[in-house]
């Protein structure tokens, strides 16, 4: 039995990091990253493809709850393991409650919003939960999902933090099978803009 990692760090990088680009630019929609995955061992191979497409010695990650993980995603990409509240990427590999990590997760600034941070969530599906509707750039009028309850706290909560455009944070949800949907910062749930 193959146990190492086949991932390319080129071919299969660049297909990861357009699924990740397609998904925050068609929010609500739902690409695959499954191949990719396929080619990692071990727990939390879909942050581990994200991480080996994002990562590297100049880029700061919080992995919460997992320090196994953390620390090999460190071994794989040179990252810099940092506290929730200055790090770069943030990877959930259990979704928990939002509120504390929205708050103190980086929004970036006015000057430069780019320096904000990236949520990383792990859930099952990215559907079986109740209808709703989002809105904002990237969507014409609306479109509607179904992602399940928790991720829909996770919107609330970003929400409800109501920060001042440019700012916010980006969310993403993973499935274990490498299945993601992007929702970008200024779009919300509803009509609400």
């Amino acid at each position: 039995m193959r146990t190492e990692n086949r991932f390319d760090p080129v071919f299969d990088c660049q297909q990861v990091f357009k699924a990740l680009m397609n998904a925050l630019a068609q929010p609500g929609k739902v690409f695959s990253i499954e191949e990719n995955v396929k080619r990692l061992v071990g727990n939390g191979a879909p942050f581990k493809a994200v991480a080996l497409t994002l990562l590297d010695n100049w880029r700061s990650f919080y992995v919460d709850g997992a320090p196994a993980l953390a620390e090999e995603l460190r071994e794989l990409t040179y990252g810099v393991p940092a506290p929730l509240e200055e790090a770069d990427y943030l990877f959930f590999p259990r979704m928990g409650e939002p509120g504390p990590v929205i708050e103190k997760a980086k929004p970036g600034t006015l000057p430069e919003p780019h320096k904000s941070a990236t949520l990383f969530l792990l859930t099952d599906s990215l559907t079986g939960g109740e209808a709703f509707s989002l809105t904002g750039p990237g969507v014409e009028g609306a479109v509607t999902v179904t992602l399940p309850a928790p991720c829909r706290a996770w919107l609330e909560e970003r929400q409800a933090q109501a920060f001042e455009f440019p700012c916010g944070v980006d969310l993403y949800f993973l499935t274990p099978q490498g299945q993601v949907m992007g929702i970008p910062r200024k779009v919300k749930i509803g009509g609400e803009g």
